[in-house]
């Protein structure tokens, strides 16, 4: 996808808004104040951006470095992290961040990664062998687990299967995730089963398409805190959704369970990149940064508060989650596996297909 066909996705709308206040109330430009380097880093909301807000606090008191998060979720600041580089390539909105893997193959296409130096990094060297990056931008740290979330209270039997989200039973209770976000509205999924690639997404899109038309969806959500008040309510009844979105849920004792299709799991691998642009002191102290998150003992407390899969050798699995099937690393290498290169490159004609063949019919 080009530079220019990112910033038409997201909006011109954004890339005004960005070009004024919000870049200088909040981006990243500049090395230092007062001395010290500063430096912001995006983390996700809730449970998922915990752990590294408490590693970035304890190392901006250690080394005098001041830091500054962005909380949201991929669909929200990748988007604008784009539209920054574009009004000035040297003032990123962010100089590190926890991106997901559609967002992590398109920075990469887009040029937006600044590569790890492994000797300001040595953690990376203890990612699992098979999800090691060759490019060396960014490090996988976490894998999550999409399968299918459901109302326990009216779904009484977990969904089988991903068409499950079709079922006529369901019409006008199934939401998903609108494009271009297609790492998590499992249309990359559905278009595996139908024989598709990541390279054209028309087959899983023409299904979506004809369960539009159908009135099969509710709408689509934008926010997980979204996408959990309408489970909770019943307004939503079964959706595509990440086990460690759902888990923190369960446990608060919401009637929302996670359900494993018996097609697989869509591997979700997480980490973290250093953005170009940003200045050689921010991303010399970005790289520090990334290196304390990546440690076994940090992410073994990312996995516990996020329900997520360590991908760093020497980090351990909660005892809470080693008995449950999708938690095991080999559910994950034995599910549904993406190519997120070529998802990347496909990203603008699925979401003009989306547009106009789904999203035209809601």
């Amino acid at each position: 996808m080009s530079r220019r066909d990112a910033l038409r996705s997201t909006g011109a709308a954004g890339l005004a808004l960005l070009g004024g206040g919000l870049l200088s109330a909040c981006g990243a430009p500049g090395g230092s104040s007062g001395g010290g380097t500063r430096l912001t880093m995006f983390r996700w909301a809730g449970a998922q951006g915990e752990v590294p807000k408490e590693v970035g606090d304890a190392f901006a008191k250690r080394y005098g470095v001041t830091v500054r998060y962005i909380e949201g979720t991929n669909a929200e600041t990748f988007p604008k992290l784009v539209s920054s580089v574009q009004v000035n390539a040297h003032r990123p909105l962010l100089n590190l961040g926890f991106f997901n893997a559609q967002s992590f193959a398109q920075g990469a296409a887009e040029g937006l990664w600044a590569p790890v130096d492994s000797k300001l990094v040595p953690n990376a060297a203890k990612v699992l062998p098979e999800f090691r990056r060759d490019d060396g931008l960014g490090v996988y740290t976490v894998m999550d687990a999409m399968g299918i979330l459901y109302n326990t209270n009216v779904v009484k039997s977990p969904p089988k299967s991903w068409l499950d989200l079709f079922k006529p039973e369901y019409r006008s209770k199934v939401t998903t995730w609108d494009a271009p976000a297609f790492a998590v509205n499992a249309v990359p999924v559905v278009n595996k089963l139908k024989g598709g690639g990541e390279a054209d997404l028309s087959k899983g899109i023409d299904v979506f398409a004809d369960a539009a038309k159908k009135g099969q969806f509710a709408g689509l959500v934008a926010s997980i805190d979204q996408l959990r008040k309408q489970l909770v309510s019943g307004q939503v009844v079964i959706a595509p959704g990440f086990q460690g979105v759902a888990q923190p849920w369960i446990d608060a004792g919401d009637p929302i369970g996670f359900a494993v299709p018996s097609e697989g799991v869509m591997a979700f691998p997480e980490g973290f990149q250093l953005v170009k642009g940003s200045s050689s002191e921010q991303l010399k102290e970005g790289a520090k940064l990334m290196n304390e998150i990546l440690a076994p003992d940090a992410v073994s407390r990312y996995s516990a508060a996020t329900a997520t899969i360590p991908l760093i050798e020497g980090a351990e699995l909660p005892a809470r989650f080693r008995g449950k099937p999708g938690f095991q690393l080999t559910a994950v290498r034995e599910s549904l596996q993406l190519d997120w290169g070529r998802l990347a490159k496909s990203v603008q004609q699925a979401t003009d297909q989306w547009n106009s063949d789904v999203k035209a019919h809601l």
